[in-house]
């Protein structure tokens, strides 16, 4: 790198030059332990469980389709939870970011 820096514009086309691999998303923040909990193992876990939970285990009774609610548990976090624009590899959904320190959400 020159010993003044870079330009202005050396970020944009860095990302125009790597676009099949990179591509900018509008980030998602999770405080740490939620961080910790987002991979394909927990995913995968947390919907197994979900469907034994609805047909019913070994003796308990299957939970009927009427009696199935959505629910939106985000709340609002207080201070946090603004956006940011970052880079991660192209072809994913949601880009998470750690935030340090617990936010309290208000529900």
């Amino acid at each position: 790198f020159p010993e003044d820096g870079v330009g202005q514009e050396w970020t944009t086309r860095f990302v125009e030059r790597q676009s099949e691999k990179l591509k900018p998303y509008w980030s998602h923040s999770l405080d740490s332990s939620r961080t910790r909990a987002v991979n394909p193992h927990t995913h995968k876990a947390s919907f197994d469980l979900l469907e034994k939970t609805i047909k019913g285990e070994e003796g308990e009774e299957e939970i009927s389709p009427d009696c199935i609610y959505n629910m939106d548990e985000t709340g609002i976090q207080e201070g946090i939870g603004l956006k940011e624009r970052v880079l991660g590899p192209a072809g994913q959904k949601v880009q998470y970011q750690q935030r340090s320190g617990e936010q309290e959400n208000i529900t």
